[in-house]
């Protein structure tokens, strides 16, 4: 580790890949070797004195840090370590939490360690030995092996601080498997969540135990992994399928949906995304009966009419059912899923009917490839209605500079956020009437133009967001009599937006909001939601 090297070290839910954080090539030399061009790394730090040296470390970080789950935390970077966390100002820090890692610290590995799940992009953790020296092969440099098997793969958890409150982005080791929930139901429910950020909840005697992080389902091993904690919940709990209720995603399409297909089991329920997104909220609560507005905000999620939908309000409760309520004013969305990868494709979806300047030419700088997305979105072709708030980021994005294709889910917005952090002030929000984003387009557009400071520009474009879920909110609520908003979706996870609604509401009360605690807000969630419909409108046993 001290020279440089890159060490596979055997850990309790499978391998990391270790090496010096301060070491530059090191870093560079991983990112080849893994294909992972610029997701950030997490680093291990000796101890909490050392952690405070990466990260501004306040007491809700230091209490998370300290949690026995041992996380992941994520928290604005103090130190810059070249390449470990680009496009962002936060830095994902854990402490020691097995006595091997003591050991290496002890006997002078390097501090910080960069401890990164051993896998090639895309694909789960390895955790059995002889895979390990297979699929690590001319990635790792040497392999640190322990002799008790591994029993079940289990990645590192992620949580931080959001808004002032505790925020798990990804539930795994340390809390999970385990209860988040209890719904009124005797009857078994297996909920299978999304094809993102994968997890899946088994409801056994009204407690809703969640499985820990599986992955991005479409992968051939992330689907085996998948296939095999269903296999162990099942198995563990001994369930009998055929008294099992089965909930899965409205999509046709998912890998999770034709697995549920598959199972056997008493009844089969699909679960709109964002409707699950919204019970998630409550069913961690305990409140079924609770009425809300609901508000879910991502990047992809099937909607009721075939639709892309992302930017959704919901009114009702878990027992009586959500009825949408409002939506971002849809776009074009060429070439479907592909425009999740190119901002600029998004971008050409939402600016088609605006009359725009030249964007291949500065301070623009679009590629070619934006023209051929514009013309099949001004011709219709192969083109998909979105409500989508993870492409309308993406196309803020775009127009402030990102206009290369991402190398990880969410990475756009991520950049976005952190132009934002940089902001020399911050400015008046972007007009957002309606939830029609054509003018806050326009306006972007025009500041660009005029050699408005990037940060100040994404800065605006975030709090015209947060005003206009506040006030679309507001209306809502006094049209329904309830003043409690349950928000979800992976966009909140966004430590800025957080901020500035949680600044929002303090200055106008009027408004609960709630968010996720126990279960991510991202899809990893979801089957969380799915359960909480499911247990409302299966039968009791």
């Amino acid at each position: 580790l001290n020279a440089g090297r890159i060490v596979a070290v055997k850990g309790i839910g499978g391998y990391h890949l270790a090496f010096s954080a301060l070491d530059a090539h090191a870093v560079e030399r991983l990112r080849e070797r893994k294909y992972r061009k610029e997701k950030p790394f997490a680093v291990m730090a000796r101890d909490l004195a050392s952690a405070s040296r990466l990260a501004m470390i306040d007491d809700e970080h230091r209490s998370l840090l300290l949690d026995p789950s041992r996380p992941i935390v994520l928290a604005p970077a103090r130190a810059i370590l070249a390449g470990v966390s680009p496009c962002t100002d936060e830095i994902g820090v854990m402490l020691p939490y097995a006595p091997l890692h003591a050991l290496l610290f002890a006997m002078g590995a390097p501090d910080p360690l960069v401890m990164t799940s051993a896998n090639r992009s895309s694909e789960p953790i390895a955790f059995r030995d002889d895979d390990a020296g297979e699929r690590l092969h001319g990635i790792a440099d040497a392999l640190l092996v322990g002799e008790r098997p591994i029993a079940r793969r289990v990645d590192d958890s992620v949580m931080a601080v959001r808004g002032g409150e505790r925020a798990v982005l990804r539930r795994s080791r340390g809390l999970a498997p385990a209860s988040v929930a209890r719904l009124g139901t005797d009857r078994p429910i297996l909920a299978l969540g999304a094809d993102l950020k994968n997890a899946i909840t088994l409801v056994v005697s009204g407690r809703a135990i969640a499985s820990p992080h599986i992955g991005d389902l479409g992968d051939l091993e992330t689907d085996r992994a998948f296939e095999e904690t269903v296999r162990d919940l099942l198995s563990m709990y001994e369930i009998d399928p055929r008294e099992l209720v089965i909930a899965h995603d409205l999509h046709p399409d998912f890998v999770s949906t034709r697995l549920a297909a598959r199972l056997p089991c008493m009844r089969r329920m699909a679960i709109q995304h964002h409707e699950a997104h919204v019970a998630s909220v409550l069913a961690e609560r305990g409140e079924p009966d609770r009425r809300v507005i609901g508000i879910a905000l991502d990047g992809t999620g099937y909607g009721t009419d075939a639709a892309i939908w992302g930017f959704e309000f919901f009114s009702g409760s878990v027992r009586e059912g959500f009825v949408r309520q409002g939506h971002l004013r849809p776009a074009r969305l060429p070439g479907g899923d592909a425009a999740a990868r190119w901002p600029v494709q998004a971008a050409a979806g939402f600016l088609h009917e605006l009359d725009t300047p030249d964007l291949l030419a500065p301070p623009f700088g679009f590629p070619p490839r934006y023209l051929l997305a514009r013309q099949m979105a001004g011709r219709d072709v192969r083109c998909f209605p979105t409500t989508s708030a993870g492409r309308l980021f993406d196309t803020v994005a775009a127009l402030c500079g990102f206009t290369r294709e991402v190398s990880f889910e969410g990475q756009a917005a991520l950049w976005l956020e952190h132009q934002a952090h940089q902001a020399r002030k911050g400015g008046p929000p972007y007009p957002f009437p309606d939830l029609d984003p054509r003018p806050l387009l326009h306006a972007v557009m025009a500041d660009r133009i005029a050699g408005r400071d990037i940060g100040e520009i994404a800065h605006r474009f975030h709090s015209a967001v947060a005003h206009a879920l506040l006030a679309t909110a507001s209306r809502l609520a006094s049209q329904s009599g309830t003043r409690d908003v349950a928000l979800s979706g992976g966009v909140f996870q966004s430590r800025l937006l957080r901020t500035l609604l949680a600044d929002r509401s303090q200055r106008q009360p009027g408004l609960q909001l709630l968010f996720n605690r126990e279960v991510p807000p991202n899809d990893g969630g979801i089957s969380l939601g799915q359960a909480a419909l499911a247990s409302a409108r299966a039968p009791t046993a």
